[in-house]
């Protein structure tokens, strides 16, 4: 274990110095940047790419062996234990990502000590939660007893992968990432073709992180140290508590349908909601989280740098916006075609809801990655406000709105984005003029591709599979026209030649 040296934010340059060389790799800051980057998110999207690829190929098989109402178990235990994970982190890895040194040291402590004591109480108080779950099953207390063991690995996992993460070295979790997948894929499809019902996802989850955390380890093991920071950490977790509060209310944000349709509809309809609300997102959860986790430490090191660091942010939102319109247009005209082919006859019935859910990611363009920049701007009060008022809205709405109109109205409820104004404002106050460019070029993403997919729309008229290549085509185009656009800004930006604002009348890029 490393001696102990002073922690040190990342943020401002001079505090580099305070960095031991000898406790691992060149700070990434000290490196080039953008480049570093650019390989992190690409290996960070092809591992999440091949891991959503193959799971969703192993879940269309699933769906004709597993009922819904088990895939309704399902997907309300792995919304909670997805928000349960983050009162486990409490911030932390986000955190220490901040500091120089990188206490992991303190962070393995926190995980082993606070990950413990958070699964006891897990373990004795199951049958008291599984009273949430509205469908009265047997089975829904081990089950969520059983996925603890899921959640101490996962935190286990989290030390290595915050030390790839931090020196955007991410392509060294790619082979673990890959082992996981094939893990749970083959292991699922087996204990699936058993019979094992629910169970095979539960013990495929609880088996792939296992041989996750070991290969991560094993990666890790020559180049990080595990420096402790002795007495710092309780100075640490207050310190992360804003980012933990974040952390917790952007998952809640995104996976508060499950648990509140879990807690008062069947458990069938909740299996057929969420299949509907996973193919409507699924853009967002190939592409987001792999950018995100590779943004965040790069805006980081951005911090003495605010115009590149809000570029860096305004290129992500693009890219992931320039895809998912295209996307969402997509899905609402094969909607039909797209659940039979994917869920098959038990899920004829959500075609309606996948066309209405398929424009709800589009709804909050700048908190695709807002919150990474005002995390590392240090406006933590800032983020809170506008996730909890966006909670606040989803909760409040799919609660009454369920009632009244069941999945419906909870598929509604994501149509209000009311912690929207505050993020608005707060990066106003970063770089007024860089948002005003972003919010400009978003008209351009957002109305650009509907004549293209109208024009599909009408060729096709009522043959499905000509609609299904018209509109693929359609969305090529669309892809086509954003990288003529803007692509050449976001080569400059990786090739380090984007540190100043240029306009190319040439390539019709006006703003980045």
């Amino acid at each position: 274990m490393a001696p102990t040296a002073p922690l040190v934010p990342i943020a401002p340059t001079a505090a580099l110095s305070a960095v031991d060389p000898a406790l691992s790799h060149p700070p990434p800051e000290a490196l080039d940047t953008p480049r570093f980057l650019l390989q992190s998110i690409g290996a960070a999207t092809f591992a999440q790419f091949v891991r959503v690829a193959a799971i969703l190929l192993t879940h269309i098989a699933l769906r004709r062996l597993i009922p819904p109402a088990d895939w309704g178990l399902r997907d309300w235990t792995e919304s909670l234990f997805l928000l349960l994970a983050t009162v486990r982190d409490l911030g932390l890895p986000s955190h220490v990502v901040r500091l120089r040194p990188i206490p992991l040291g303190n962070l393995l402590r926190v995980q082993l000590g606070w990950g413990g004591a958070l699964g006891l109480m897990l373990l004795t108080g199951a049958p008291i939660l599984a009273g949430a779950f509205r469908t009265p099953r047997p089975d829904v207390a081990l089950v969520l007893q059983v996925m603890v063991i899921y959640l101490l690995l996962e935190g286990f996992a989290g030390v290595p992968l915050t030390h790839f993460e931090a020196e955007l070295r991410i392509g060294r979790s790619v082979g673990p990432e890959l082992a996981r997948t094939l893990t749970y894929c083959a292991s699922a499809l087996a204990l699936a073709l058993s019979g094992y019902g629910v169970w095979s996802f539960v013990l495929a989850m609880v088996g792939s992180q296992a041989i996750y955390a070991a290969l991560l380890w094993w990666r890790a093991r020559p180049t990080m140290v595990l420096h402790f920071a002795r007495g710092k950490t309780l100075a640490m977790l207050a310190t992360s508590m804003p980012l933990g509060s974040i952390w917790l209310l952007a998952f809640a944000v995104t996976y508060a349908d499950a648990l509140i349709l879990g807690s008062r509809l069947p458990d069938a309809v909740v299996g057929g909601y969420m299949f509907a609300y996973v193919w409507a997102f699924f853009v967002s959860r190939i592409l987001q989280q792999p950018i995100g986790r590779a943004l965040y430490p790069a805006l980081v090191q951005f911090g003495d740098r605010p115009e590149q660091q809000f570029l860096a942010y305004r290129l992500a939102t693009k890219v992931l916006l320039a895809i998912e319109v295209p996307a969402a247009l997509f899905l609402f005209l094969n909607a039909d075609l797209a659940v039979q082919v994917l869920g098959g006859e038990r899920y004829a019935g959500q075609a309606g809801l996948l066309r209405l859910l398929a424009f709800a990611p589009l709804v909050d363009p700048l908190g695709r990655f807002g919150g990474e920049l005002l995390v590392s701007r240090r406006r933590d009060r800032d983020r809170i406000l506008s996730l909890v008022l966006h909670l606040t809205a989803l909760v409040g709405g799919g609660l009454w709105l369920s009632h009244r109109y069941g999945p419906f109205g909870m598929a509604w409820a994501n149509f209000l984005p009311l912690g929207a104004p505050i993020l608005i404002w707060s990066m106003a106050k970063i770089d007024h003029r860089g948002l005003g460019r972003l919010m400009f070029d978003l008209v351009e993403v957002y109305c650009a591709p509907v004549p293209l997919f109208a024009l599909a729309w009408w060729a096709a008229g009522d043959h499905a599979w000509l609609r299904v290549g018209l509109s693929a085509l359609a969305g090529v185009l669309s892809l086509a026209w954003f990288w003529w656009r803007f692509g050449s800004r976001f080569l400059a930006f990786f090739a380090r030649t984007g540190a100043v604002e240029t306009s190319s009348a040439a390539s019709g890029d006006r703003t980045a």
